[in-house]
C-alpha cells in the first residue's frame, strides 16, 4: 500500500511538472510557489522511478511485467548515470540542455539537474533493479543503494527547511528543486516498504512484539530531534540565543528526550516481564488444575472401562452358563427319563435296551459338549502328532461329500509337496468338519465348498493380535453361500453365538475351531461378504516331515506274559469312580489295586517289583498329581506303561499329555480296554528266561 502510493504520488508529480514545461505554466514546474522549478530530465527519470515501482508492486503481477518494471527501472539509472556523468566529463553537450531543448527550449544559465538528484536517481533505480536478484548479496546491495537514495533527498529536504545554503544552494545540491527533493524521497520510502520482508523494513512492519515499540519509537527519534535542530537554528537567527548556548541547549534536551525514552523502554519491558511472570504462573497453575483434571477423568474412565470390562465378562459368562445349563439340562433330562424307566420291574428287554442306548448315546453327547466347551477355552487335553495335512484332507474330502449333500461341489486345492503340522489329527479333522457344516447350512445345501492348502506363508495380523514370519500351513474354506454381516463378525466364535435358526446349531463348532488353533499356536483368519460367500482360513504352525512321529515300539526279550492275569495300579481320589474302574477292570479281565494317592501307589510298587502290568492314574489329585507321579515311574521304572485320565486339567491344557497315553472322562469300558492292551503291548512286562538245572 506504501509502496503504490509512492509510486502514484512521484508518477503525479512528474506528469504535472512535464506537462508545466510543455503547455508553459512555470506554477506547474515548481508545485510550490516561490520555489526552484524541476528540470525536464528530472522529471523524466522521476516518471521512469514511478512506473518501475508501480508495475514491480502491483499485486498479482505477472512475470512480464514484472520484467518490463525492471527495464524501466534500467532506463532510469541510465538517466541518473548520464546526469551524473555531465559533471565528471567535460561534454560538449549537456544531456540535461540537450533534453530540455527538445520539450521546451534551452536551460538558463546556472539551472539543469543537480549533481545531488542525478545521485539520489541512480540509487533508487539499482535498488529497484536489484530488489528481485536471485542472490542475496545483490538484494542487499540494492536495499543499501536505495537508502542512500532517500539519505541525499532527505538532506534536500532538511536544507530547505533550516535554510541551509550548503544543501540547497551550493555543491552538489545547488541545482536541487525542493519538490524534487520531496518526490525522491517519498519514492526511496516506497521503495524500501515494497519489500516488506527486508531486515531494515520487518521491524516496523511486522505485527510481532518488536513491530508495535518501533513504531511508537521512531516518530520520537526521528521528528523530535528534526523539530529540536529547526527551533535552535531559528532562535540563533533570530538573536534570541547565541550557537554556543543554542548547541548546548539542544544537546542537553536531546539528552533528557533520550533518557526519558530509554526510562520508557526499561518500564515497558519490566510491565512485560512482570505481565509474562503473572502469565506464566497462572498457565502453570492451569497446567496443574488441568493434569488434576486429565487425571481425574483418567481415573473415571478407567474406573467406568473397568466396570465396562467387567460387566460383559459377566454377560458372557452368563450366556457360557445358560447355554451349557440349557444343553445339560436337556440331556441330563433324557438320563433322568431313562433311568426312571429302567428302575420298572415289567419292562420289555427291547425298551430297555432302547433306554440303555439314550443314555450312552446321551452321556456321548454331554462328553463331546465338554470337549467343545474346553477347546473353546484352550484347555483341552491335546494328542499332537506330525502328519501331512494334504493326506488328511484327501481323507476327510469323501466324508464331506456325503455330509454336505449332493448339490454341494467340493473342490479341493492342494500343495504340491508334503504340509507337516504338529497338531491333534482328530481336533484338525473336527475343525474342518465343523468349518464345512457351516458353509453347508450358509450355502442352503448348494454351491460350491472350496479347501484349499498352502504352505510356508507367514502368519498375518489377526483381529489385533501380531503376526509371525514363521512359516504356517494355512487351510482355507470358502462357500459360495450367504455371507456373515460386519456386526457378526466379532461374535461369530462365540460360544452358544450362532445365526442360525433355533434347533438348527449349538453355537460351538466355530469355538471348538478358534480353541484348537489357538492352543495349537496358531490362529483363524475370516473374511466375508455378504451375498457372496465366506472364507475361514485355518493357520497351524508348521513341522518338518518325520520329526516328532511315532516312534516303533521296542521289541519285547524273552516270554511276555498272556493277556491274562494281568493286574492294573488304579490310583484315584474320589473313592466312586476308583470303585466303579476296577469294576470295569475286572469286568474286562484285569486284577486291580486301587490306591488314592500317589504316594500310596509308589510305595505298592517298591513293595512288590514286577507285580503291575501298567499303571491308571487320575491327573488331579491331592498331594503329588498324576502327571508327576507319572514321571518319576519313567524314571524309576521306564518298562511300565502309565495311562492318565482326566475330566479337565490345566497342565494338559498347557503341555500335551507328556508323552503318555491318556483318556478322557467320562469313559467307556471299551476306551479302558482299548488303550490298556494298546500300553501294555508296547511296553510288555517280560519274565526272566528260565535257567537249566
Amino acid at each position: 500500500m506504501i509502496a503504490r502510493a509512492s509510486g502514484g504520488g512521484g508518477l503525479a508529480a512528474a506528469l504535472t511538472v512535464l506537462s508545466g514545461w510543455a503547455f508553459d505554466v512555470p506554477i506547474l514546474r515548481r508545485i510550490v510557489p516561490g520555489q526552484p522549478p524541476m528540470v525536464v530530465l528530472t522529471a523524466i527519470g522521476i516518471l521512469m522511478l514511478a512506473t518501475a515501482l508501480l508495475l514491480g508492486t502491483g499485486s498479482g503481477a505477472s512475470r512480464p511485467v514484472r520484467r518490463a518494471g525492471r527495464w524501466i527501472a534500467a532506463a532510469a539509472a541510465a538517466v541518473g548515470i548520464g546526469g551524473i556523468l555531465q559533471y565528471l566529463l567535460p561534454l560538449p553537450v549537456r544531456l540535461d540542455d540537450w533534453v530540455q531543448r527538445l520539450a521546451f527550449g534551452p536551460l538558463k544559465p546556472g539551472s539543469g539537474m543537480a549533481l545531488a538528484t542525478a545521485a539520489s536517481i541512480a540509487a533508487v533505480a539499482v535498488g529497484l533493479l536489484f530488489q528481485d536478484a536471485p542472490r542475496r548479496w545483490l538484494r542487499d546491495l540494492g536495499t543499501l543503494a536505495t537508502l542512500w537514495g532517500f539519505v541525499i533527498a532527505a538532506a534536500g529536504v532538511l536544507g530547505y527547511a533550516y535554510g541551509l545554503g550548503a544543501l540547497h544552494q551550493a555543491g552538489p545540491f545547488s541545482r536541487m528543486a525542493l519538490v524534487t527533493a520531496v518526490t525522491l524521497g517519498v519514492l526511496a520510502v516506497g521503495a524500501l516498504f515494497s519489500r516488506p520482508t527486508r531486515p531494515w523494513i520487518a521491524p516496523v512492519l511486522c505485527a510481532g512484539e518488536a513491530g508495535s515499540p518501533t513504531r511508537h519509537l521512531l516518530p520520537a527519534v526521528v521528528v523530535a530531534p528534526l523539530v529540536l535542530g529547526w527551533l535552535q537554528l531559528q532562535a540563533v537567527r533570530s538573536d534570541l540565543i547565541e550557537a554556543e548556548t543554542g548547541t548546548a541547549l539542544l544537546m542537553a534536551v536531546l539528552t533528557l528526550w533520550l533518557a526519558a525514552l530509554v526510562v520508557r523502554v526499561a518500564r515497558n519491558i519490566d510491565r512485560r516481564a512482570v505481565a509474562e511472570r503473572r502469565l506464566r504462573e497462572t498457565l502453570h497453575g492451569m497446567n496443574e488444575a488441568l493434569e488434576r483434571r486429565v487425571a481425574a477423568r483418567t481415573q473415571e474412565l478407567a474406573e467406568a472401562q473397568d466396570a465396562l470390562v467387567q460387566a460383559q465378562k459377566m454377560e458372557a459368562i452368563g450366556q457360557l452358563t445358560g447355554g451349557v445349563a440349557h444343553d445339560f439340562n436337556n440331556l441330563l433330562t433324557i438320563i433322568r427319563s431313562s433311568t426312571d424307566f429302567l428302575r420298572r420291574p415289567d419292562l420289555p428287554e427291547e425298551r430297555r435296551r432302547r433306554y440303555l442306548d439314550a443314555v450312552s448315546d446321551t452321556v456321548e453327547r454331554a462328553a463331546k459338549l465338554t470337549a467343545q466347551l474346553l477347546a473353546f477355552a484352550r484347555r483341552q487335553a491335546l494328542k499332537p502328532a506330525v502328519f501331512d495335512a494334504g493326506e488328511r484332507i484327501r481323507g476327510i474330502a469323501q466324508m464331506l461329500d456325503s455330509l454336505t449333500g449332493a448339490r454341494i461341489r467340493i473342490v479341493t486345492t492342494l500343495a504340491e509337496g508334503p504340509c507337516a503340522v504338529r497338531a491333534d489329527p482328530v481336533q484338525f479333522e473336527t475343525a474342518l468338519v465343523n468349518l464345512a457344516v457351516n458353509a453347508r447350512d450358509a450355502m442352503n445345501g448348494e454351491g460350491t465348498l472350496t479347501i484349499e492348502l498352502t504352505c510356508g506363508r507367514p502368519k498375518p495380523s489377526i483381529r489385533g493380535h501380531a503376526g509371525s514370519p514363521s512359516p504356517f500351513v494355512a487351510v482355507s474354506v470358502s462357500d459360495t453361500g450367504s455371507g456373515i454381516v460386519k456386526e457378526q463378525l466379532t461374535r461369530i466364535f462365540e460360544p452358544f453365538f450362532t445365526t442360525k435358526e433355533v434347533g438348527k446349531g449349538t453355537g460351538l463348532g466355530l469355538s471348538q475351531v478358534i480353541g484348537f488353533a489357538k492352543q495349537s499356536g496358531g490362529d483363524v483368519d475370516v473374511a466375508s461378504v455378504v451375498g457372496r460367500g465366506s472364507t475361514f482360513t485355518l493357520y497351524l504352525p508348521q513341522a518338518e516331515a518325520g520329526i516328532g512321529g511315532e516312534k516303533p515300539a521296542p521289541e519285547p526279550e524273552g516270554q511276555a506274559l498272556e493277556d491274562g492275569d494281568q493286574c492294573i495300579l488304579v490310583v484315584e481320589d474320589n473313592v466312586e469312580i476308583g470303585r466303579f474302574c476296577t469294576q470295569i477292570l475286572h469286568d474286562l479281565g484285569y486284577s486291580t489295586v486301587l490306591t488314592q494317592t500317589a504316594e500310596a501307589a509308589l510305595a505298592e510298587i517298591e513293595a512288590v517289583p514286577f507285580r503291575f502290568d501298567a499303571v491308571f492314574s487320575d491327573v488331579v489329585m491331592p498331594g503329588m498329581g498324576g502327571i508327576e507321579l507319572a514321571k518319576r515311574l519313567r524314571a524309576l521304572h521306564p518298562e511300565m506303561p502309565v495311562v492318565l485320565t482326566s475330566g479337565y486339567s490345566h497342565v494338559l491344557a498347557g503341555n500335551d499329555a507328556h508323552g503318555f497315553e491318556f483318556v478322557r472322562k467320562p469313559y467307556s469300558a471299551e476306551e479302558v480296554r482299548k488303550v490298556l492292551r494298546e500300553a501294555v503291548a508296547a511296553k510288555p512286562k517280560v519274565r526272566p528266561a528260565p535257567t537249566e538245572t
